[in-house]
């Protein structure tokens, strides 16, 4: 039997249950309404389509960007996300991210090289997918702008779409960010026709992954410092007189199963690293010099080719380094390049790995091949305790005056 009590309870319920469920169906009904501005994803994103906006597709003469610095600077403070459509979407200005947890993301990047054209109705440039075209006077496409005293700028993530720029030639940079920043997130990205594709400065925790970074003068630039950057399964093919990765003062980064390919004069180069990991890359040069590290505690483990041309010729190097600098070239201390396999082309008297400074540098179980050479492994008079195990013989060691030791 009933109390006045339990009635009383079981009506309150009820009622707030008849309250809830009203607000569920409002709520359903207006998140379906077809706004015009943006949506509220299941997972709380909200997300703007700039052609709600006005911003125009496949029209050269569009700036586009005016209209997506607004959607960007009007975000709640939790951000939100770009949608960019498939198609090309001009911009004559740079696109601005001066602040935190901003997504632009893209329907894929849809990359095709100019090499390999592909004639599609009413697109001036090959490939499909969602795409950045930069107007003759665009330097930038995506800039996070330097601002002295202003916080740094965190969680910008941009995915899954292509910036294509005017020529190589023009001095145009694809995303530069220049503000510290943290956890900044490229995936998926291409680059094509610009001077570099990607300059990050001061980064830390920093995610490069996925992107084709090619047709470029430099690949990706990190400068200023860096800290825990992972550079991982990209794609990176630059020019003579550019660099396909290269690091300013990176501490713990992880630069891992990339490909970096011809034509860059250096495909790899890290200054002032330490405790950094570079494995499972595989790099093709046409120079000396294709990889450099200077610096303190780090780990080399990949695959390096040197190569020469179709007419069966080495190529003299764009910046005037000669064969003794090492298709590999170390230069610090406690750096160790192991399990690596090193197939080379150049001529017998050039050498292959430079130790060119430092104390305690390994190079250990390394398979060094090609044009048989007596200078495999070189090591700087200067150096101390510096150790070669199952990597070249002791005719194959050029050790100077150096106190090496040689485990053949």
């Amino acid at each position: 039997m009933e109390t006045n009590i339990s009635i009383e309870k079981s009506y309150s319920k009820e009622r707030r249950n008849i309250v809830v469920g009203l607000s569920v169906f409002f709520l359903t009904f207006l998140s379906g309404f077809p706004f015009k501005a943006t949506k509220v994803s299941a997972a709380n994103e909200t997300i703007y389509y700039p052609v709600d906006y006005g911003a125009q597709l496949n029209n050269p003469n569009f700036d586009n960007a005016p209209i997506i610095n607004n959607l960007i600077n009007n975000m709640p403070p939790s951000g939100g996300v770009i949608e960019l459509p498939a198609g090309e979407m001009w911009i004559h200005s740079p696109i601005k991210i001066n602040r935190s947890y901003v997504t632009i993301r893209g329907v894929n990047a849809g990359t095709r090289s100019n090499i390999d054209p592909e004639e599609q109705t009413g697109l001036t440039h090959p490939g499909g997918g969602s795409k950045l075209v930069l107007g003759n006077n665009c330097q930038t496409a995506i800039v996070s702008e330097r601002r002295v005293g202003a916080p740094r700028v965190s969680s910008i993530q941009l995915e899954s779409f292509l910036i294509q720029g005017r020529g190589t030639d023009k001095g145009q940079i694809a995303v530069n960010i220049e503000q510290d920043n943290d956890a900044v997130r490229i995936i998926g990205v291409s680059t094509i026709n610009v001077d570099t594709g990607l300059r990050l400065n001061g980064a830390d925790a920093c995610t490069v992954r996925g992107c084709w970074i090619s047709e470029v003068r430099n690949g990706l630039l990190s400068v200023g410092a860096s800290q825990q950057l992972l550079v991982a399964n990209n794609y990176f093919g630059t020019q003579p007189l550019g660099k396909s990765v290269f690091l300013e003062n990176p501490n713990w980064a992880n630069i891992v199963g990339n490909n970096i390919y011809p034509d860059g004069h250096v495909c790899l180069e890290a200054i002032g690293a330490n405790d950094c990991t570079f494995t499972g890359n595989n790099i093709q040069s046409y120079y000396t010099g294709a990889v450099i590290i200077k610096g303190n505690g780090n780990l080399f483990s990949g695959k390096v080719q040197a190569l020469r041309d179709g007419a069966g010729n080495w190529k003299s190097d764009p910046i005037g380094r000669d064969g003794l600098y090492g298709l590999i070239h170390v230069n610090g201390n406690d750096n160790h390049i192991t399990a690596s396999t090193i197939n080379s082309a150049q001529p017998e008297n050039n050498t292959r790995i430079l130790i060119m400074g430092g104390n305690g540098n390994w190079v250990t179980n390394t398979k060094i091949y090609g044009i048989s050479s007596n200078r495999k492994v070189v090591v700087n008079g200067s150096c101390l305790d510096t150790r070669i195990v199952h990597s070249a013989s002791s005719l194959e060691v050029d050790k100077a005056n150096s106190n090496t030791t040689i485990v053949w």
